[in-house]
């Protein structure tokens, strides 16, 4: 990661370390929207290096600038979290529980709809889709809202990785903005994000950084597999 910048290294530590824009923030006495700003590459740097540095387990020196090594206990690069193994015959992916994910005093949109508990995959068949994530990072939903149509539509499953509880680039995200669920494309655009609907008859709107108290990430979108069904009989 020698070409990586601050926010680069600081988003790789925290997704090493398994911790949340919130956890990092509460940790080092910052709040989210600090730690959103720099994770979304609108800063440089940071004051805090050193409490940043410290509470990730990282060196204050690496993640100032990537100088090496990252940590004083290896010359390696951050370690990846070890996979746990798939079990022997299914993969199984079980139904997102928003509700739950999401807090209490969060509304649920219109946008799902729960028509499935579980969905179980051959080994061979999960790796295809999910690659070497574990089973219990990857959830599935039931799409019910048309705000995504053409590339989401309704009655689509959609299977999440929940372990990307932040912004981690452009994509479509399952987040909570206020006290509302929604499943949108998200994108950098100078300093604001940009809540996009691939449906064009719904308008696109932004969280800026006055906004971040408001805004929870849940998880990241992966896969769509269509529910079309056909009848032949």
């Amino acid at each position: 990661m020698s070409n990586s910048t601050f926010a680069d290294r600081l988003t790789e530590a925290m997704r090493a370390a398994g911790m949340t824009q919130a956890s990092l923030a509460k940790l080092v006495g910052m709040s989210q929207s600090s730690i959103w700003k720099l994770t979304s590459g609108n800063a440089s740097g940071s004051r805090r290096t050193v409490e940043l540095a410290k509470a990730l387990n990282v060196r204050p020196e690496w993640l100032a600038s990537g100088e090496m090594p990252v940590s004083d206990q290896s010359s390696e690069l951050l370690p990846m979290k070890v996979v746990e193994s798939v079990s022997t015959g299914a993969y199984r992916v079980e139904l997102l529980d928003i509700q739950a994910s999401a807090g209490p005093g969060t509304f649920l949109s219109s946008e799902f709809i729960e028509t499935i508990r579980a969905i179980e995959f051959t080994e061979e068949h999960a790796r295809s889709m999910f690659g070497n994530r574990p089973a219990s990072a990857i959830k599935v939903i039931t799409v019910r809202g048309d705000s995504m149509e053409g590339t989401i539509d309704p009655g689509d499953f959609i299977f999440v990785d929940t372990t990307v509880n932040y912004f981690d680039g452009d994509g479509i995200y399952v987040f909570v903005f206020g006290k509302t669920i929604h499943i949108k494309r998200l994108q950098m655009q100078k300093n604001s994000l940009v809540v996009l609907s691939d449906n064009k008859l719904y308008s696109s709107w932004q969280i800026d950084a006055t906004d971040e108290d408001q805004f929870h990430v849940l998880a990241k979108v992966l896969v769509k597999q269509s529910a079309a069904i056909k009848r032949f009989a």
